[in-house]
């Protein structure tokens, strides 16, 4: 009986040990299909990805490379964001006549050359768009004499300023103040930024404003002082925005929304690493660290967007068309139509959408930007 006993026990045992052995075998045989239909899942996503990926209608681009350079495009081309979106950027060295440049198509896109200028082409029927934006906010210093007093934009009044009524910044502040900006200040025409230093040591002109680029120079020339920046007069006041032929634009969309994505990541590392872009841009200008820093190491003043802050333009155009800069019988559709919100507004969701999760600041920042300024 004992033995009968202890022989069905034994086998009871071998049963159940036969048993969990075939579970183990049957788990084991299972989860390696599972993991090869993940495998196989994530390769058709990704395929699927690829193929819905968006190509542009040209992929060679012309862009006109201004004295201070565009870091934006630095940091796209050296970290293949352009590369990424299927394009390849040829930048052309041109500081002055970008703008006829972009028009006469020996570029296809500018970015430093302001704001007034593209809006007066514009209106004159010239072949330009505004589709981004690239210095929101330029480090354009006002200078004078170091013993000439400096009250606010008021004292430009019956002075001699080396610059133009064109320049929104300040001139906007003398017409809202009830001044007018074109016959109320002696503007002298100096093309070259350069010479306007001289000119303000000589007493030829009384204050000069000068570019970004021209940085280095004003803190640097004894006898000279800054008084104030443009962005002091007029913060966000849109200094350069991105330019490029309409017909071009309109033949190109999806190439300006590729663009636009691939520049916004740029913006994003450029404001995470903003000290390393000082040293990446002395080295793509060939010039030394402290040129960049000059400018682009006050952070208050040099601000870099890529928005088309759409609003600004507008002001910008309504400002020129109060003073008679643009012809009050330009219909005002002409900017409307002119600049291209959307497709930088299409860039701006699709890099939400991919790229949120890794600087939420900044992307919430530049969605905040968008629906202040279009």
């Amino acid at each position: 009986m004992k033995r009968k006993a202890v022989a069905l026990m034994l086998a009871l045992a071998m049963t159940t040990f036969s048993l969990a052995a075939c579970g183990g075998k049957e788990t084991e045989e299972t989860s390696a299909p599972k993991e090869e239909t993940e495998k196989k899942e994530e390769s058709e996503e990704g395929k699927e990805e690829e193929q819905n990926a968006e190509v542009p209608e040209t992929t060679n681009i012309k862009w006109a490379q201004g004295l201070s350079g565009n870091v934006f495009v630095t940091i796209a081309q050296r970290e293949g964001y352009f590369e990424e979106v299927g394009l390849t950027i040829e930048e052309i060295p041109l500081d002055s006549g970008q703008l006829e440049g972009v028009v006469n198509k020996q570029v296809d896109i500018a970015s430093n050359s302001g704001t007034n200028r593209p809006l007066q082409m514009i209106a004159a029927g010239d072949d330009m768009a505004v589709i981004g934006g690239f210095m929101l906010e330029g480090c354009m210093p006002i200078i004078t004499k170091e013993e000439t007093e400096w009250k606010g934009i008021e004292d430009f009044i019956g002075k001699k300023v080396a610059d133009t009524a064109t320049r929104y910044p300040t001139c906007v502040k003398l017409l809202d103040a009830g001044h007018d900006p074109v016959n109320d200040v002696e503007w002298i025409d100096i093309s070259n930024d350069a010479d306007k230093i001289p000119a303000v040591l000589s007493g030829e002109v009384d204050y000069a404003v000068l570019g970004t680029g021209r940085m280095y120079m004003a803190e640097n020339t004894e006898g000279i002082k800054i008084v104030g920046y443009c962005d002091d007069i007029t913060p966000e006041y849109s200094c350069c925005r991105m330019v490029a032929r309409k017909t071009w634009v309109e033949e190109n969309p999806t190439t300006v929304k590729l663009l636009n994505q691939a520049l916004l990541r740029a913006q994003c590392y450029f404001e995470a690493n903003r000290e390393a872009c000082i040293d990446m841009m002395s080295e793509e200008l060939d010039t030394n660290r402290e040129y960049v820093e000059a400018y682009m190491g006050k952070e208050e003043h040099y601000e870099l967007n890529v928005d088309t802050v759409k609003s600004v333009v507008i002001d910008t155009w309504n400002y020129q068309k109060a003073v008679g800069l643009i012809d009050e019988s330009v219909d005002d559709s002409v900017i409307e139509d002119s600049v291209y919100e959307d497709l930088y507004k299409a860039a701006l969701d699709v890099c939400i959408e991919k790229y949120h999760d890794d600087d939420p600041d900044f992307w919430d920042a530049q969605l905040a930007l968008y629906e202040k300024y279009n």
